[in-house]
């Protein structure tokens, strides 16, 4: 029993040593600061701070003197202050990153005297190469300034930051010169040198009439400083003051038709009174909610069309027409928007006028939003107008909300495609777009926006009319706004828009013009040809293009058969972008060539472009319409000779002499090759195409055949 005891003893004993020994120390740790993933520019820097727990029973040993070692991973940063030894619980450096890449930063910590050691978390750097010097010209909004020959312009060039300039000593000089132009232009504060963003000129002279171009140059200071030069400003300088109203309003808070002259954003006159609305209609009414001008029968003898502010309308509403000056006046119409069983009011009821004549009316009630046409007399347009409800189950909105549709406005683009803008008058403004489909219709936001300071308006927005160009006006409750087509950008759909002129009272506007292109993303806007020196040149413009593959250019001899002939990648960008693509058929049999773009998603998916035609044959007399006769439903292509690029005006005319279909195109000089829209309208029969290049008028006959 005693041996048995002395061994349990030695035996505990045991058990308590190997306890001891195994009691574990605690850990030596390092923690950096920052600890989250850093983002910068090649050449900047970080500065970090290694901090480890304290002595104690930590670190067991050793000299109480701490070596702080840093290091990237892949090799390329440095550090200032390192290594570092230092009997402190922390050390802190300031890490250069010369060169792109992703570094992994680290801190190792030893104890002196043979102690412990240990290394921190890594955190990310991501280094990224600046982007390059940037000058621009300001407004940026206003893509051409008209004035009259004499005047002048107030300019402002920015810079973009330090940050992207490679060097020199901060200073900065700005130089502005004049590129192109028929006379002389001076600019005050002539060159200036400052370390600011921005520097600000008064351009004069401006003595003859033409176009100028403008340009500011920037020289960094300094051994390694860079030279940019602007992208240019375009100044239009008109010998005298246009006359010819080209936008209507109702201003004095919806009491009054007015006119405006303007040009490229540019505010000449107005608002002129044109006439006081009446309302003697059924269902009353003291002001206008809606303004709409048609071009029928011809632009300067338009009518006009315009709904009135009724409070309590039960969804029920007039339409009123009026002759080009208003001395005559009739209700043409009555419509109920959301059915005889349905009696909420409608509170947005807006009205806007199509190519064709006919007039489309947007109406809400904060909750649904409600679609109807009618459609003039021919004859006379005081007459009773054909009315129809196309959608009083409320259209699909996507990407925004019927709530929204308290204030707004209605346009519509030559190629029949709805405008809308809508308003809640608490900061949120937005265009919308689509295509009519009756009860189907849907209307995609495509854009969010905001004044000429980049801020939410206040108040109401109330109209949109586009101008020639398919650039857009707007009125506010602060005036009359522009969005200019050429200069459509921004982040996130966001599209600032340029302050025309301060006017109180504006209400809804209208024009008589309906561009093809419009200054809103369509994906594709325009694409055409021109065939010189045994050479096609293609050009198209796109809007929009996020998440696009690419796009592949197909050729064919027969109009059925097509091949790829080349791929171009797409410019990422909602903002319009230009491609052009040159076609070698010096060794390619044939005279005829068809052309069409497939435009691919990064999901597969794609669509094609219109098909135009080009011929090996240089020039050509007249105009040609192809095919012709056009299959009933089917698409054609118009091929001409421009004498000079600008805006060329095609008109359809029945055999009676009324004009049925119209559209606008930009074209270039040279042959040109552009689809004929909206064809699908015509019924069976002949028709004459007029074009009209503001100086000569040409005609051709086509057939729709069943």
């Amino acid at each position: 029993m005693k041996k048995f005891t002395l061994l349990k003893g030695l035996a505990l004993l045991f058990l308590t040593s190997v306890t001891t020994v195994l009691t574990a120390q605690p850990p030596r740790t390092v923690t950096l600061s920052p600890a989250t993933t850093q983002n910068i520019n090649t050449g900047g820097t970080v500065n970090f701070t290694a901090t480890r727990n304290s002595n104690g029973g930590n670190w067991a040993g050793g000299n109480s003197s701490f070596t702080y070692t840093w290091s990237s991973i892949p090799a390329g940063a440095t550090f200032t202050n390192n290594p570092d030894v230092t009997g402190d619980n922390s050390s802190s450096t300031v890490a250069t990153f010369p060169t792109p890449g992703s570094y992994q930063i680290i801190c190792f910590v030893q104890e002196g005297g043979g102690g412990g050691n240990a290394t921190s978390p890594a955190t990310t750097v991501n280094v990224t190469a600046p982007p390059p010097p940037t000058v621009v010209i300001n407004p940026p909004a206003l893509a051409i300034t008209t004035i009259l020959t004499g005047g002048n312009v107030n300019l402002t060039a920015t810079r973009s930051a330090n940050g992207t300039w490679p060097g020199g000593n901060g200073n900065f000089t700005y130089t502005w010169s004049l590129v192109s132009g028929p006379g002389a232009v001076a600019f005050s504060n002539n060159p200036t040198t400052n370390t600011g963003t921005t520097d600000a000129t008064n351009a004069t002279g401006f003595g003859v009439a033409g176009i100028y171009t403008i340009r500011c140059t920037v020289q960094e200071g300094g051994t390694g400083g860079a030279t940019v030069n602007s992208s240019t400003k375009t100044v239009q300088v008109l010998a005298a003051a246009p006359t010819a109203a080209n936008l209507w309003a109702t201003s004095s808070d919806g009491t009054i038709v007015s006119s405006f002259v303007v040009a490229n954003g540019t505010w000449f006159s107005g608002p002129t009174t044109v006439f006081t609305p009446t309302f003697g209609g059924a269902n009353g009414g003291s002001s206008t909610a809606a303004l709409g001008r048609s071009d029928k029968l011809t632009p300067a003898t338009g009518y006009f069309y315009y709904l009135p502010n009724t409070g309590g309308n039960a969804g029920v509403i007039d339409i009123y027409g009026a002759n080009a000056n208003g001395t005559s006046i009739a209700v043409v119409g009555t419509v109920d928007l959301n059915g005889v069983n349905n009696t909420n009011s409608l509170g947005y009821v807006r009205l806007g006028m199509g190519p064709d004549g006919t007039g489309w009316i947007l109406a809400g009630d904060g909750s649904t939003v409600y679609l109807a046409k009618f459609v003039p007399n021919a004859i006379d347009g005081l007459l009773a107008a054909t009315v129809t409800v196309e959608d009083n189950n409320g259209i699909t909105l996507v990407g925004g909300a019927a709530s929204t549709f308290q204030n707004g406005d209605v346009c519509i683009s030559g190629n029949g495609n709805i405008f809308a803008l809508a308003n809640d008058g608490s900061g949120v403004t937005q265009i919308f777009k689509g295509a009519p489909t009756g009860n189907t219709t849907t209307l995609t936001k495509i854009f969010d926006l905001v004044d000429n300071n980049g801020a939410p308006f206040t108040g109401s927005v109330n109209g949109v009319a586009f101008d020639l160009a398919g650039s857009l006006y707007l009125s506010t409750a602060a005036g009359l706004y522009y969005v200019d087509a050429a200069t459509v950008n921004g982040p996130a759909g966001t599209v600032g828009c340029f302050l025309v002129r301060s006017q109180t009272g504006l209400q809804d506007l209208a024009s008589n013009v309906f561009p093809t292109n419009s200054p809103l993303p369509v994906d594709l806007i325009s694409f055409a040809g021109a065939y010189s020196n045994q050479k096609t040149n293609l050009n198209w413009v796109t809007e929009n293009l996020q998440d696009f593959d690419r796009f592949e250019v197909e050729r064919s001899t027969d109009g059925s058969n097509f091949a790829t002939v080349a791929t171009k990648a797409p410019v990422q960008t909602a903002a319009r972008t230009t491609y052009l693509h040159t076609d070698d058929l010096s060794a390619v049999n044939g005279t005829v060539f068809y052309y069409r773009l497939k435009m691919i998603d990064m999901n597969g998916q794609f669509k094609y472009s219109n098909v135009i035609l080009v011929r090996k044959d240089g020039t050509i007399k007249g105009i040609r319409i192809n095919p012709n006769p056009v299959v009933s439903g089917g698409a054609a292509t118009l091929r001409f000779e421009a004498t000079a690029k600008g805006i060329v005006e095609f008109r359809i005319v029945d055999m009676a002499g009324r004009m049925v279909l119209k559209q606008q195109n930009n074209v270039a000089e040279g042959i040109n090759s552009v689809q004929v829209n909206n064809l699908n309208r015509l019924q069976p029969g002949t028709y004459i195409l007029q074009m009209n290049d503001g100086t000569v008028l040409q005609s051709t006959k086509f057939i729709i055949a069943q």
